[in-house]
C-alpha cells in the first residue's frame, strides 16, 4: 500500500467533514438569524462562491477515497476503505439530484422575494445538507479507523 494515497483519502475526508460541519453549525444558522434580504443576499454569495469551489473538492474526495480503497485491496482495513468510498460517493450523488437544483434556486431569489417561498428551498437544502454531513462524517470516520487498522497490522509484523 502506499502511504500517500492513505493519507490523500483520510486528509481530503476530514477536510471535507470539517467543512460541511462548521457550514451546518455555524454559517448558515447566523445567515439566519439576518433578516430576510440580507439573509438572501448572504446565501446567494455564499452558494455562488462554494459553487466554483466544493465541485472540484468534492470530486477529489470521491477520487481519493476510491483510489485508497482500490490501493488497500485485500488489505486490513479494506471493508472500512471501500465503506469510506461509497460514503463519498452517495454524498456526491446527493449534491448533483438534489443540492445543485436547490442552489440554482437559492442564487436566482430575488432579494425581495417571498419568504414562505425562501423557507421552503432552506428547509429541503439543510434537510439533505444534514444527510451529507452525516455521510462525510461516516467516510472520514471510517478511513481513520482504516488507516489506524493498517498501523496496528504493520506493528505486529514488525515484532
Amino acid at each position: 500500500m502506499r502511504k500517500s494515497v492513505q493519507l490523500a483519502g483520510l486528509v481530503t475526508t476530514g477536510l471535507l467533514a470539517g467543512n460541511e460541519v462548521g457550514t451546518l453549525m455555524a454559517s448558515h444558522p447566523a445567515l439566519r438569524s439576518l433578516p430576510l434580504s440580507a439573509e438572501i443576499e448572504a446565501e446567494r454569495a455564499l452558494t455562488t462562491r462554494l459553487g466554483t469551489i466544493m465541485p472540484f473538492y468534492m470530486v477529489g474526495t470521491v477520487v481519493a477515497t476510491t483510489a485508497a480503497a482500490v490501493d488497500r485491496r485485500g488489505a486490513p482495513g479494506s471493508r472500512l476503505a471501500v465503506a469510506a468510498a461509497a460514503c463519498t460517493a452517495v454524498m456526491l450523488g446527493i449534491t448533483v439530484v438534489g443540492q445543485l437544483p436547490l442552489n440554482a434556486r437559492t442564487v436566482a431569489y430575488p432579494p425581495d422575494g417571498d419568504a414562505a417561498g425562501w423557507a421552503e428551498i432552506r428547509r429541503s437544502w439543510e434537510r439533505r445538507h444534514v444527510a451529507r454531513v452525516l455521510l462525510d462524517l461516516a467516510a472520514f470516520g471510517t478511513s481513520a479507523v482504516a488507516t489506524m487498522h493498517q498501523r496496528t497490522h504493520d506493528r505486529g509484523e514488525r515484532r
